[in-house]
């Protein structure tokens, strides 16, 4: 399966936020979504990095609570880990893998085309799973049936 097909099936809605704002704006924002991670962009809307749940925590491991007024730029993961739709989910896992993160930004040339999480893909894994564990069933009790 191709990253195309799971933001056919997710969507490609992409929350962003401007480099000039504030660590502190990013939890509301994150809770109002039920997000865990923007991106964030130029004024052109050109994605310049990306931040996430685990880049705020770190942030607030190391300064306090004096982090929330850190500008967004100092935490964030520049560039942010990025495929195309043509990859397929067993490369994007593996990039995931390889770079410890958990949100990949899907980039078609250069416009965003949307995001997919661990989450994401892990659910199509587990339906393909389930898909062939049903076929592999249907298959052997037509055997025992035959």
């Amino acid at each position: 399966m191709r990253i195309s097909d799971v933001l056919a099936e997710k969507g490609g809605h992409v929350v962003t936020v401007w480099p000039d704002k504030r660590l502190g704006h990013m939890p509301p924002l994150f809770d109002a979504h039920g997000i865990a991670s923007v991106v964030v962009v130029d004024h052109a809307g050109r994605p310049v990095g990306i931040l996430t749940d685990r880049e705020l925590v770190r942030a607030l491991a190391r300064h306090g609570v004096e982090a929330l007024d850190l500008p967004v730029p100092l935490v964030m993961l520049s560039p942010a880990p990025s495929c195309s739709p043509s990859h397929t989910v067993g490369e994007v896992l593996r990039q995931m893998t390889d770079n410890r993160v958990r949100h990949v930004l899907v980039m078609r040339g250069d416009a965003i085309a949307g995001i997919v999480s661990i989450g994401d893909l892990v659910k199509v894994r587990l339906d393909d799973a389930e898909l062939e564990n049903r076929v592999l069933r249907e298959m052997a009790l037509a055997r025992l049936a035959g």
